[in-house]
């Protein structure tokens, strides 16, 4: 396809995963079409192989996101380029039993072991049931040999801090730092494009043969801050009124950058020339352009680099993400 005909917005199909603390919230709530009865991840913004969202209409319908990326990188924009791959990684998570404790590495140490990206996330609590909590960090500083040792004899859950959240609480979660989702949450979770992930507690579970799953002990003391964590839970800046919306910047690090946008009635959204914007819905529908496109709860947009003035009627809630 060439420039002049490049597509000021797409919209995607996510893929989805299966995974053993899978809900059932995706579909009932967000209407997705899953294939699988319990789903924990869709993967709404992805050009993982395998796992790869798909354009929906238009001249790229059918189209999974690594090759628009490849055929049309002016849509993307320049920041893009810094990356070797496409950077990043947005989901809508939904737990039903409680996630491992587990810890990303920085891009330093990916690089060097796998050759991808670390993974700085961000993560938006959509809903909860009450006293659903998360892990984030260290509540006190402990030494590596601290560190084995918990984990060895099942003690580490007491040295975290466990947050009991609600709908609208933020975390940034640094490389490095131990964190994990606990059940009945559904989450936005917004990072870089990586799964690299290195387990170190998963609440003494077994399979049906009574088998543990592994343990990532020896990365783990690689790469974990063992000191509580720096940026604190919560949002980076207040909630704005702009132009007739509100905006709310919920995190932002050297890779991209968040916003939580509810529209009431209008608004107008534009692209910086830098970089794409990616729109996840979390509640409502919105016009876009006078019927050039529609979204709802659930949905995945894409607004082309250096695209301005995108009337957004109706009302809605989402979170507008950019690469920096």
């Amino acid at each position: 396809m060439t420039e002049t005909a490049m597509p000021r917005m797409i919209k995607l199909r996510p893929a989805f995963r299966d995974l053993i603390w899978g809900g059932t919230r995706l579909k009932s709530d967000f209407l997705l079409d899953s294939p699988y009865e319990h789903t924990a991840e869709a993967l709404m913004l992805s050009a993982r192989e395998g796992d790869e969202s798909v354009a929906v209409g238009g001249d790229f319908d059918g189209v999974p996101l690594s090759e628009i990326y490849a055929a049309c990188p002016a849509f993307f924009g320049d920041n893009c380029r810094r990356y070797p791959a496409f950077p990043l990684l947005v989901k809508l998570i939904d737990t039903m039993d409680d996630i491992s404790v587990q810890v990303h590495p920085d891009d330093e140490y990916a690089r060097e072991v796998s050759g991808e990206m670390g993974k700085a996330q961000l993560w938006y609590v959509v809903d909860c049931q009450p006293g659903a909590y998360i892990i984030c960090g260290f509540n006190d500083e402990l030494n590596i040999e601290d560190f084995r040792q918990r984990i060895e004899n099942d003690t580490l859950i007491s040295a975290l801090n466990i947050y009991e959240v609600k709908k609208g609480d933020t975390f940034a979660i640094e490389p490095g730092t131990l964190h994990a989702v606990g059940k009945d949450i559904v989450l936005a979770e917004i990072g870089e494009n990586s799964e690299l992930s290195y387990r170190v507690y998963d609440y003494c579970r077994v399979d049906e043969e009574g088998n543990s799953r592994p343990l990532n002990t020896e990365q783990a003391l690689d790469v974990t801050i063992t000191a509580p964590p720096t940026v604190p839970a919560g949002v980076l800046m207040p909630r704005a009124e702009i132009d007739g919306h509100y905006e709310t910047l919920l995190g932002r690090c050297e890779h991209f950058a968040s916003s939580l946008w509810e529209v009431e009635e209008s608004a107008v959204i534009s692209a910086p020339d830098e970089s794409f914007v990616s729109i996840l819905m979390l509640e409502g529908t919105l016009n876009l352009n006078n019927d050039e496109m529609f979204m709802r709860k659930g949905e995945s947009v894409l607004l082309a680099a250096g695209q301005k003035d995108i009337v957004l009627s109706g009302m809605g809630r989402f979170i507008a993400t950019v690469v920096e």
